[in-house]
């Protein structure tokens, strides 16, 4: 009987075992799993992704460099700006989905970009179990996670950047390859504009040669220091900040704002408890991305991202103090002891092959929500100027590949204050409205049938409506 215990530890080392290891799913593999499902057939599904018609321009603007072998530094896609100096400051992101549009479609962009948000979660698991939290408190956050971002589940750049974000902090938290974020802080500068959020987060640990280092390195890209100056002035203008809707307060009557309201009041718990522990600079990144986020909705993601992982943690060493939560804490132990000798390699390559062959090959822009079937109505070539809101921009430069030249789109950077206001000028039917028209030489304009400016012209004997749908309502220019 003395050799039975002996017996069983050479099974537990067998081989049989060690392979059985990789079958079995883990953790963080279920994290990834789950996120990529939602994404892309749950909810709103992988045509949500596609609510947001900047992709549009995004998705072309790859397409053309990867055909040009060159970057645009001029603008194409309209005709009010066209031939102006334009930073495409997020090229490479946009080579990544042009890529995927030239194999797949809009159905390989989707598939991009939800794996990039399944990578963060399962990233954001992973991190949180290094930092000593709780299975239990992870598994609630990873909920929480994917509740705060969907409100910015997009086929976007900004996607990237939530990791690019996580590197820099894991690597700050750990003190491990800060030598390599240099390189990663060049990627990060042509991938997405939040760049100079990666040497704050090493300013704010402390590591200043690593923050400056990584700093320096944000200047390697096609525009130099020119990209830091415009993504400056950009988010220095309050006119902007205050009316584009994602740059606004998040407003708590929207969906999804009982994720948010439940992310803020951990975040505030997580804050006190890394203060209670002396974790100065966990802290003082939690206030300053506490802060962004009740300014901006659009930092609520990426708050979560980074602060999540830091709450759990400082709470599960909070817990460890409560004699009562001390077998719940031992049993998560435990199976955190078994989770880390499951590799899961064959599920998660098993659920990358089902998303892969489950994806919706139609899926596209919402044809509820953009003006796809009255696109077709839209003319080609200089006799379609079209005017249309901003929102419709990007689709109608998707649908035409450029070829219909645009009033306005999304890029407000580039558009700038005063023809934004030009633009709310005519979209708001304000005095002047027809004289805007006039002096851009608008032949067509493609608006809601329910919007003010379609009112005004079909009063107008100016204009006569060609076509009218649920969505959509065209009219022409009278002569």
């Amino acid at each position: 009987m003395s050799g039975y215990p002996q017996t069983i530890r050479a099974l537990d080392s067998t081989p049989r075992v060690e392979f059985a290891s990789w079958l079995l799913p883990g953790f963080c593999t279920v994290v990834f799993a789950v996120a990529l499902l939602h994404v892309l057939f749950l909810s709103q599904g992988a045509q949500g992704l596609f609510r947001d018609s900047d992709t549009g321009w995004h998705v072309l603007n790859g397409e053309t460099i990867l055909n040009a072998g060159a970057l645009p530094h001029a603008d194409s896609f309209s005709y009010t700006h066209a031939g102006q100096p334009w930073f495409a400051w997020e090229w490479m992101s946009d080579v990544l989905l042009g890529g995927a549009h030239r194999i797949a479609g809009l159905s390989g962009v989707a598939l991009v970009a939800a794996f990039a948000i399944a990578l963060t979660a399962w990233a954001v698991a992973r991190f949180s179990l290094s930092l000593g939290g709780n299975l239990f408190l992870i598994a609630g956050a990873s909920v929480l996670l994917l509740g705060v971002t969907s409100i910015h589940w997009l086929a976007r750049p900004h996607v990237f950047s939530w990791l690019f974000a996580l590197v820099f902090l894991a690597c700050a938290e750990h003190k491990r390859f800060l030598y390599v974020l240099p390189l990663a802080a060049c990627l990060w500068a042509n991938m997405h504009g939040s760049f100079l959020l990666g040497p704050a987060i090493l300013f704010i640990y402390g590591f200043a040669g690593a923050s400056l280092a990584s700093l320096l390195a944000t200047f390697i890209n096609p525009y130099g220091w020119r990209l830091h100056e415009h993504v400056f002035t950009y988010l220095q203008n309050d006119y902007l900040m205050d009316h584009i809707a994602e740059f606004r307060s998040f407003s708590f009557h929207s969906a999804g704002a009982l994720y948010v309201e439940l992310f803020l009041f951990i975040a505030v718990l997580g804050t006190i408890a890394l203060l209670k522990q002396r974790r100065f600079g966990p802290a003082l990144l939690a206030f300053a991305m506490l802060h962004i986020s009740l300014y901006s909705a659009r930092h609520i993601p990426t708050a979560a991202v980074l602060l999540l992982p830091l709450c759990v943690a400082a709470l599960t060493r909070e817990a460890r103090a409560w004699p009562g939560l001390r077998p719940l804490l031992d049993y998560s132990d435990r199976l955190r002891l078994i989770d880390q000798k499951i590799w899961g390699v064959v599920p998660m390559i098993l659920v990358l092959a089902g998303a892969l062959a489950a994806r919706d090959q139609s899926v596209g822009f919402d044809p509820a929500k953009f003006p796809v079937r009255a696109a077709n109505f839209l003319p080609a070539g200089p006799a379609g100027r079209v005017f249309t809101k901003d929102q419709w921009g990007g689709y109608l430069i998707y649908h035409s590949a450029g070829r219909t030249k645009v009033f306005i789109d999304g890029r407000s950077d580039f558009y700038g204050q005063n023809f934004i206001e030009t633009y709310a000028q005519v979209a708001d039917v304000k005095p002047g409205w027809q004289a805007v028209l006039k002096q851009y030489d608008v032949r067509v304009v493609l608006i809601p049938p329910d919007h003010a400016l379609a009112s005004a012209l079909q009063l107008s004997p100016g204009w006569k409506r060609v076509y009218t749908d649920s969505v959509a309502v065209v009219f022409e220019r009278v002569g």
